[in-house]
């Protein structure tokens, strides 16, 4: 106990002599994620000047987020395009004044053409082009007393979606199998019938959605679709939605989770044996696996001897940079590269390089700094590990683009809760999440907090990934979790987090192989058995979260 302590205070010491980067020194750093997340540090202590910020942009690698936000909080945006200011001069009553270009400009708001009076929309679609006819209809539909429904009677697929988004009522309707058929063909289709089968809204247009014709669909819509006529009762259509989806998925990994349902509506073996010989390691063919008495099998194991290059693991720049050359180098180069890194300190990287020189074929389930996990119990480890293959692939200076940091990508805000109030280290500052050390420290310690309110490994990730109060409050729904026809498996399938929903399905199976190699063979099938919410316990559990 004394040991760690010191340790934590040696560590405490060095973060707190650390000055952060100024931005003249950011300034000569290449744009990535890391200068981004430094940047914004600046952003968040106002060390950077407003004179600077207007030229910030150019420094940026990815404007979004968080930083974009703590931008504009500053510099408030323009809110249009600077090209076409002059457009914006044009309101509903002189818009008949503006150019044809203008005009079209401003037809971009639906509050806009919504506030034009009838004779304004006759004149303006006289001077509409021929190719703008989706204008023109649009136009039509703002004319009548309910556009949504005037799209829908007259078959506007092209229209469709964004007054459907407009409508602040998205009032529900019963849609014709021909509409269906050509709102299959646009491109926001598949983000369209995903938001009203998982969020379970509209009930008359879920049902429609049934009848649209399978040839007509591909990858995540068929797979969603096939969702949804299982909700709807009708297995034979979902077997058929299941199928366009396994011949169209890409992914292994998305072609064994429609295989899966076709095994589920079918039963047949044929199904089941498939996913049992798949090269990829996920839910679907550990399942198979166990159900055909087949071992776990096809992992690769790596003994380097070497301890490290000189690559410095320490530096988030170093590895943005190294990230960067893997994703631009030819994968006849990459072997080469990988090489380099088969080392006991590099072995991060070196998997990482190497999943990509085999297309994700083989498996790599590492355990670096496994030294800092020995004093957990196997669970502990395993889930651990399962959690950070996940988070960053093990590499201790990821940052996402939400600058979750570290070997277990903890966002700044919960890892300074944690290591101010919760620990309580000495001079803490949220780099040290940098340090796998401190960074397994942290996963142990919330996860006993996530284990204390939660009884699965699949809610646990869940909650790791998308928060506790998003986990509880999906548990606490009528419909999801509950005993019934194809359960856990539905539920897993209807997470409304998409983020959460694939990150749980990973860790789960990634769960299941580091129990294994640490030779604790818990079968998946009783974690599936878990997660069915039905007894006094688990509900009193969640009634007190």
């Amino acid at each position: 106990m004394l040991k760690k302590s010191l340790i934590v205070f040696i560590l405490s010491v060095i973060f707190a002599d650390c000055a952060p980067y100024s931005y003249k020194e950011l300034e000569k750093k290449p744009n990535s994620l890391a200068k981004d997340y430094y940047l914004y540090r600046l952003l968040e202590v106002n060390k950077i000047k407003k004179n600077d910020i207007k030229t910030l942009k150019g420094h940026i690698y990815r404007y979004a987020g968080r930083i974009k936000t703590a931008i504009e909080a500053i510099i408030p945006p323009l809110g249009y395009n600077k090209e076409y200011e002059l457009c914006y001069k044009f309101n509903a009553q002189n818009i008949l004044d503006a150019n044809l270009t203008c005009q079209l400009v401003r037809l971009n708001s639906l509050t806009f053409v919504q506030d034009l009076n009838s004779s304004t929309k006759e004149l303006i679609k006289k001077n509409i082009p021929s190719e703008n006819a989706k204008i023109s209809k649009l136009l039509d539909a703002f004319d009548s007393k309910d556009p949504l429904n005037y799209v829908i009677s007259n078959y506007d697929s092209s229209n469709f979606y964004r007054i459907y988004e407009f409508d602040n009522n998205q009032k529900d309707f019963f849609l014709e199998k021909e509409f269906l058929n050509e709102l299959a063909l646009e491109k926001e289709f598949t983000n369209f019938i995903k938001e009203i089968i998982i969020k379970k809204k509209n009930p008359l247009m879920r049902k429609s959605l049934v009848n649209i014709d399978a040839n007509l669909t591909h990858q995540d819509n068929a797979f969603y679709l096939g969702i949804n006529a299982i909700l709807e009762n009708n297995d034979t259509k979902a077997f058929d939605f299941f199928k366009v989806a396994k011949n169209t998925f890409q992914s292994q990994n998305l072609i064994d989770n429609a295989t899966f349902w076709l095994y589920q509506l079918s039963k047949d073996e044929q199904y089941l044996e498939e996913l049992s010989q798949s090269n990829s390691l996920n839910i679907y063919s550990l399942y198979a696996k166990e159900l055909k008495q087949q071992p776990i099998h096809k992992i690769e194991i790596l003994n380097p001897q070497k301890e490290k290059n000189d690559f410095n693991m320490k530096d988030p720049f170093a590895w943005q940079e190294l990230s960067k050359k893997i994703n631009n180098t030819p994968k006849k180069d990459l072997a080469k590269m990988a090489k380099e890194f088969y080392t006991k300190e590099n072995i991060a990287i070196y998997a990482y390089i190497q999943e990509r020189v085999e297309g994700f074929s083989k498996n790599y389930f590492i355990m670096p700094y496994f030294s800092y996990l020995k004093d957990y119990d196997v669970k502990r480890q395993a889930m651990i590990l399962a959690l950070a293959r996940q988070e960053s692939r093990f590499i201790p200076t990821a940052i996402s683009t939400s600058y979750a940091l570290g070997l277990m990508q903890f966002i700044p805000f919960l890892a300074n809760h944690i290591g101010n109030q919760e620990l309580q280290i000495k001079n803490f500052d949220q780099d040290m999440l940098f340090d796998p050390k401190i960074a397994y420290q942290f996963a142990n310690h919330h996860l006993d907090y996530l284990e204390s309110k939660l009884n699965s490994p699949v809610f646990v990730a869940y909650a790791y990934n998308g928060g506790i109060g998003f986990t509880t409050r999906m548990l606490k729904r009528d419909d999801m979790f509950k005993d019934g026809k194809y359960e856990p498996f539905l539920s897993m399938e209807l997470v409304p987090y998409a983020e959460s929903r694939n990150y749980a399905k990973k860790v789960l199976a990634n769960y299941v192989v580091y129990l294994h190699l640490l030779n604790d063979n818990t079968p998946i099938s009783k974690f599936f058995e878990n997660l069915i919410q039905n007894t006094d316990s688990q509900n009193k559990s969640l009634a007190a979260n």
